[in-house]
C-alpha cells in the first residue's frame, strides 16, 4: 500500500508539474512567436522560458522536503491514534537526497518534453493577434 501511494503521488507530481509548465508556455505563445520572428534560436528561447524555473524548483524542493517530513511527523500520530501498531517514521539522510534528486530528474525530463512544445509555437501567432 505504501509503494502504491508513493507511485501515485509521484505520478501526480509529474503530471501537475508538466501541466503548470505547459500552461506557462501556452500563455506565452504570442511572446515566444515574437521572439522567434526576431531570430532567437530554440536554445535561447528555452533559456528564457523554461530554464528560469529550475532555481525555483530546486530551492522549493530543498526547503519543502524536510518541512513536509517535519509536518507529517507532527500530524501522523494523531491520525492513527486508534490503530494498535507501531511504525518507524525515521528517514535516513540518503533518502532526503534521493527524493531531491528525483524531483530534479522529473523536472529535467519534463523540461525536455516541453522543448518540443516550444518548437510547435507557430510564427503566424504574431500576425493573428496584432493589435
Amino acid at each position: 500500500m505504501i509503494t502504491m501511494m508513493v507511485v501515485c503521488s509521484s505520478l501526480i507530481f509529474a503530471v501537475v508539474m508538466y501541466l503548470m509548465m505547459k500552461v506557462m508556455i501556452d500563455r506565452s505563445a504570442f511572446h515566444i512567436s515574437m521572439v522567434k520572428v526576431f531570430g532567437y534560436r530554440t536554445k535561447e528561447i528555452k533559456k528564457l522560458y523554461l530554464n528560469g524555473n529550475f532555481y525555483v524548483i530546486a530551492a522549493g524542493a530543498l526547503i519543502c522536503i524536510p518541512l513536509a517530513k517535519k509536518c507529517m511527523d507532527i500530524i501522523y500520530p494523531s491520525m492513527v491514534a486508534n490503530v494498535g501498531c507501531g511504525m518507524n517514521l525515521t528517514f535516513e539522510p540518503w533518502l532526503y537526497g534521493s527524493i531531491y534528486a528525483g524531483v530534479i530528474f522529473v523536472y529535467l525530463v519534463i523540461n525536455q518534453l516541453l522543448v518540443g512544445r516550444l518548437n510547435k509555437v507557430n510564427l503566424a501567432e504574431v500576425l493573428k493577434n496584432r493589435e
